[in-house]
């Protein structure tokens, strides 16, 4: 199980690993189910942990327009496993609906109120 907190924006935020193979650096996220893909992550983040760019990905924005973003291959800890996925460089890290499959969610939705990710069992 993955835990977090309601910010006082009431956003969802939990905090994950991030690994480049040789650092986990501790990475705090918002959960944006509006977002369909794994995580997006910081220009800042990559340059941090010396990632290079894998790829460029056409990708709608909250406000309907079409944009290219650039990607690099991150690898995400949580639920107590790694998985290496395709993440898109935006301004703030989000995790999206694609990392969240096969999760339940529980939230108070409230400031400072709790949230949590479960993985479920199939």
């Amino acid at each position: 199980m993955i835990n977090g907190r309601i910010s006082s924006n009431l956003d969802a935020i939990v905090e994950l690993g991030i690994s480049n193979a040789a650092v986990v650096h501790k990475q705090q996220f918002i959960v944006d189910t509006g977002f369909n893909g794994f995580i997006a992550v910081p220009q800042c983040l990559i340059d941090r942990l010396g990632l290079p760019l894998r790829d460029v990905q056409l990708g709608i924005t909250a406000d309907g327009h079409s944009r290219f973003f650039d990607t690099v291959e991150i690898t995400v800890l949580g639920h107590d496993e790694a998985i290496t996925v395709q993440a898109q460089i935006l301004d703030e890290a989000l995790i999206g609906t694609r990392l969240l499959r096969s999760s339940r969610i529980g939230a108070d939705w409230i400031r400072d109120g709790m949230f949590q990710i479960e993985k479920m069992h199939s």
